[in-house]
Order: C-alpha cells, then sequence, then structure tokens
C-alpha cells in the first residue's frame, strides 16, 4: 500500500513485485541450501512426505502460483516451505512471481486510491474532479473480486492436487 501511496499503482506494483520475488527467492534458497539436506535425512523412513515432495516437485510451478493465489499458507513461511522442497529454482520463481501479482496489484492499488484522495485534497478538490478516484476506487473494486474469484479456483485447484 505504501508503494501505490508514493508510487502510483504502475511503477508501484513493478517495485512491489520485483522486491517481492526477490525476497521470496532468498528465503527460498537459504532453506534449499541449509536445511533441506537435514530434512530430507528425517524424512527418508516417511512415505507422506517423499511422496508429496515428489509430486510439488513434479508440479512445481503450478503447485507455486495456485498456493501464492490462495491465501492458504503466510508468504514468508511458504518461502522456506518450498526450498525444503524438490521445486526447481525457475518454476519456484516464475510461479511465485505470477502467483503474488494479483495481490501486489490490489494491495498496491489501494495505496493509489489513498495517494490520489490526498492529491485532491492538497489541491481543494475533493468535491471536484472525483472520475480520477472513482475510476481508481472501482479498479480496486474489480481487483478485489478478481482476487476473490482466483482464490477460489486455486483452492479448488488445490483441492484437485491433494
Amino acid at each position: 500500500m505504501s508503494a501505490g501511496l508514493l508510487f502510483g499503482t504502475v511503477v508501484g506494483t513493478i517495485l512491489v513485485s520485483i522486491s517481492g520475488t526477490i525476497a521470496a527467492t532468498a528465503a527460498f534458497l537459504i532453506a534449499r541450501y541449509v536445511a533441506r539436506d537435514r530434512i530430507l535425512k528425517l524424512a527418508q523412513g516417511n512415505k507422506k512426505f517423499l511422496a508429496i515432495d515428489k509430486a510439488i516437485g513434479e508440479n512445481g510451478f503450478r503447485v507455486v502460483a495456485l498456493l501464492r493465489l490462495s491465501p492458504l499458507l503466510p508468504l514468508s513461511l511458504s518461502n522456506y516451505l518450498y526450498g525444503l522442497t524438490s521445486v526447481e529454482l525457475f518454476p519456484y520463481i516464475l510461479g511465485s512471481w505470477l502467483g503474488m501479482l494479483p495481490g501486489t496489484w490490489a494491495y498496491v492499488s489501494a495505496g493509489a486510491v489513498g495517494r490520489a484522495l490526498i492529491q485532491q485534497e492538497a489541491e481543494g478538490n475533493l468535491g471536484g474532479g472525483s472520475e480520477h478516484l472513482l475510476t481508481l476506487a472501482a479498479g480496486l473494486l474489480v481487483t478485489v473480486i478478481a482476487a476473490t474469484y482466483v482464490t477460489r479456483l486455486a483452492k479448488d485447484a488445490v483441492k484437485d492436487i491433494d
């Protein structure tokens, strides 16, 4: 939201998308190279873990993208958990970036609406010229509706994977 307030919707979304994907990748790599070998040794006899790990590895992009769309797991925790699985790096990065994009756009758009309100108030124009504000608010509403719909689709798809 701060990025939307400071930079507007498009620039804010680009900045947050890039920085969020870099942060997610860093957490993934930390988990992959610090803890994965230990986890695999502990899970050698656990057939469920090995089956889940194999399924995630084979469908890495799809699983990551769908779970990023759905708020089932907090993003920061899931970054580390994916690092413990056999999902490959490039599908993880691409799935994370695409999966986080709708939520990023929604939050940044909300900040941009706040920016528009502040600018209109500073110009003494809060009552007039509200077409721009209405356009931003309508865009935010459509984004929230679309994100809700996509989240439901993602939850259904994750249930199908299970």
